[in-house]
């Protein structure tokens, strides 16, 4: 008769130990799972952002998201790659001179792509540019010679703002009026060409 109290006793000793410790371990073990959700959504909302912007909005976040990887990604400035890259994917002959061509468009603070869009519609990327000119930018409908790559950049960063930028011509379109007059009344087919050629190098078409 004795053993059926001991045995309930027991039993209501292992209920009253087991199910607080079941719900505690519960508890902790849900709260673990939100937080992981909530992290993973985190993270894909980052990348879900990060993928939609153009490459130099890219690179420059990922330091903040990725923490530090390579030299261009903590500067956050992409554009050395990308100068690179497009110049080589289409096979320039300014791809020796891309760090010079990003230092003339700092040093007179002209987009680089707008140097490298004109370059691609006025001469292929100076593969059709009359031979011992270094004038890939139709200057004076080809006639100009510079006498190097380094002065040919140096001089069309230069006339871009002090004849078009600082005149207040800065899309491709009032660019157009005065540096090819004729598109105008062919409906801006330079304008669109350049416009083209800047969104290529915005939006990460260079491989």
């Amino acid at each position: 008769m004795l053993g059926l109290p001991i045995r309930k006793l027991a039993l209501l000793l292992i209920f009253f130990i087991v199910t607080p410790t079941t719900l505690v371990v519960s508890f902790f073990t849900l709260i673990k799972v939100t937080q992981t959700k909530e992290i993973s959504a985190l993270a894909k909302e980052s990348v879900s952002q990060l993928a939609s912007q153009p490459p130099s909005r890219f690179y420059a976040a990922l330091p903040e998201v990725l923490g530090e990887m390579t030299t261009a990604i903590e500067t956050g400035d992409a554009r050395p790659v990308i100068i690179e890259k497009y110049l080589e994917k289409h096979n320039s002959p300014l791809l020796p001179y891309a760090d010079e061509l990003l230092a003339v468009s700092e040093k007179y603070d002209v987009d680089y792509r707008l140097i490298v869009a004109i370059a691609q519609c006025e001469s292929n990327l100076c593969k059709k540019s009359p031979e011992g000119s270094f004038n890939c930018w139709g200057f004076e409908n080809g006639a100009t010679k510079f006498l190097s790559w380094e002065q040919a950049l140096d001089q069309v960063a230069k006339t871009l703002r002090e004849d078009y930028l600082d005149e207040g011509l800065e899309t491709p379109e009032e660019i157009m009026v005065k540096y090819a007059p004729p598109s105008v009344e062919k409906g801006g087919p330079w304008a669109k060409c350049v416009i083209q050629f800047i969104d290529e190098l915005e939006y990460g078409e260079v491989e």
